[in-house]
């Protein structure tokens, strides 16, 4: 198909170098700042009692690990304290004895009660002291395990509780989990271990570096997402469970051939470059193309790197090509009647502007016979045409002026042309109800 160069530039044909370059591309999804599950916490109880003091008494309170949380009266735990204490002094009896078994049996029951006592979470310094003071605590000190924050909150001054029940729930925010949701396309990108930028409505300034923890195991069936988990450091706990994040991550996806997106034309089932070969000529050529990468796409197949394409009005050229495979197959019939052939007429039409413009414009059409006289009481129309464009789907335009005589082979009318682009133009001079003449030409309207 050839162009020429003015028709080039009056419809914006550039022509770009195919590149063989490194791909990559930036994925860029929503997602909700998480606890890490891994550093939540139950604090609970492992033997029935009451709660006398309350220490951590809210929501949202910030523990340390040995801090007090409250103090528990258990009847239980009295009664094993009081067991300890026997034991200890048996053995402290008995220590003199001269039978070895005796002295054994008396240190298995301390070793007994103690671990009973460790086993209901009673620190090693509130035994140490036990075993100092010989003196029983009514009430004893429970502390927390664990550090963080008190996301939950059951435990009340006064309360009965029973074993297992959950008093607190604290979380380790030091780490914390953003889960986005990534579509289907690009999860082939996303690998475990990646690197990721999280930005924030709350830092506007802030960029959180952090990486790809775990990629769940099945797509969502509405939304043909699949849910990644990031992993980030909270420093002075400033992401918050809750929030919203802006996720992106640069994903490499090795070495292609790439051309601009506007240079491929997808009709849905072929996509189509316009591929330049010299002096003006373009060969339309079907490609298979492969990850988008902003303005750029990849193309697998079809253009090979070095040769140029065509871009900026690529529609156009698909328009003009569809057009002329139309006129080759076209056979002109042979006039019928007394009509006079077409090539006995000299018709000229120009444009008022010139070109013409999308909208109303000005036409006159000059009609004269073979001698050069001019034409008059004739009626001139002037059929304007554009094929169909499937990648836009446009369907083909038509639209016709009718001039009217203004003497001496002068004829002149109104016309509107619908669309800037390319035109194929008929100008039919009929006589007496018979076609005298007809031209053919091309305009292209700004």
């Amino acid at each position: 198909m050839l162009i020429d160069p003015r028709r080039q530039q009056l419809i914006g044909v550039r022509t770009v170098v195919a590149e063989r370059v490194e791909l990559a591309t930036t994925i860029r999804t929503v997602g909700v700042v998480r606890y890490d599950e891994t550093r939540l916490a139950d604090v609970n109880v492992k033997v029935e009692g009451w709660i006398r003091d309350l220490f951590v008494d809210y929501t949202g309170q910030q523990v340390r690990k040995g801090q007090p949380l409250f103090t528990l009266y258990s009847p239980d735990l009295l009664n094993t304290e009081n067991e300890y204490l026997l034991a200890l002094k048996t053995r402290d009896q008995i220590q003199q004895s001269q039978i070895a078994d005796a002295r054994q049996r008396a240190d298995e029951l301390v070793a007994a009660a103690r671990q009973r006592l460790s086993l209901w979470d009673l620190a090693p310094e509130q035994i140490a002291t036990l075993e100092e003071k010989r003196t029983p605590e009514t009430a004893v000190i429970l502390r927390s395990l664990v550090e963080g924050v008190v996301i939950d909150k059951q435990a009340l001054k006064g309360a009965h509780i029973m074993a297992g029940q959950t008093l607190y729930k604290i979380a380790d925010l030091s780490v914390v989990w953003v889960e986005a949701d990534v579509y289907e396309q690009e999860m082939p990108l996303v690998k475990v271990g990646g690197r990721a930028i999280v930005t924030l409505d709350a830092y506007p300034n802030e960029r959180f570096a952090g990486r790809v923890l775990y990629i769940y195991p099945y797509v969502d069936e509405k939304t043909r997402t699949n849910k990644v988990r990031y992993e980030f450091a909270n420093r002075g706990g400033r992401l918050k469970p809750g929030m919203f994040a802006n996720v992106e991550m640069a994903a490499p996806a090795g070495v292609g051939v790439t051309v601009p997106t506007d240079a491929v034309l997808d009709s849905g089932k072929d996509r189509v470059v316009f591929v330049a070969k010299g002096d003006g000529y373009f060969e339309p050529r079907r490609v298979k193309i492969g990850r988008r990468l902003g303005a750029a796409v990849q193309v697998l197949d079809g253009v090979t790197e070095g040769e140029s394409v065509a871009t900026g009005a690529t529609f156009f050229l698909d328009s003009e090509s569809q057009l002329r495979a139309s006129l080759q197959g076209y056979e002109p019939q042979p006039p019928t009647g007394t009509a006079a052939p077409a090539k006995q007429l000299d018709i000229a039409l120009r444009s008022v502007p010139d070109p013409p413009k999308s909208g109303e414009n000005q036409f006159e059409a000059i009609v004269k016979d073979p001698s050069g006289t001019p034409v008059a009481d004739a009626d001139v129309s002037v059929q304007f045409f554009m094929a169909a464009m499937p990648t836009m789907n446009m369907p083909a335009m038509r639209n016709e002026v009718k001039l009217s005589n203004a003497g001496g082979g002068v004829y002149r009318g109104t016309g509107h042309v619908m669309m800037a682009g390319r035109w194929d133009v008929t100008v039919t001079v009929t006589k007496n109800g018979q076609r005298v003449g007809a031209k053919q030409l091309t305009l292209v309207a700004r």
